[in-house]
């Protein structure tokens, strides 16, 4: 009996001393995306696809359409949910979105409005 409750006491102090917290966890959702950029201003919709990658145990993340390649700055990943900036003819636009299974689905923010980008793994 005290040999069980001796093991279940060290099993216990062993996960609780060595619980992580979960949005530290970097979750591999690499691979390549098709995206579609809806509502923008007086334009159809951009296409293409969203390469992400870790890199040095970051997240890289590459848009690439017929416009060109675009690499997301200040990429982070904190559980499922994606952040970065990047810049187009001159605007500002930063990116916030949640990744789901094979999906993504986010926002992108710009002086002139909000945008939305939803994207699936191939």
């Amino acid at each position: 009996m005290k040999i069980k409750f001796l093991l279940s006491f060290t099993l216990l102090s062993f996960l609780l001393v060595n619980t992580v917290d979960a949005s530290t966890i970097f979750h591999d959702v690499s691979g390549t995306y098709d995206f579609v950029v809806t509502d923008i201003p007086d334009q159809a919709d951009v296409k293409g696809t969203m390469i992400v990658s870790k890199e040095n145990g970051a997240v890289k993340v590459i848009f690439s359409s017929s416009a060109g390649e675009i690499e997301l700055q200040d990429a982070k990943l904190d559980g499922h949910k994606l952040t970065g900036k990047f810049e187009v003819q001159g605007v500002q636009i930063k990116l916030k979105g949640t990744f789901s299974g094979k999906e993504f689905e986010g926002q992108l923010d710009t002086e002139f409005g909000a945008m939305g980008v939803s994207a699936t793994l191939r």
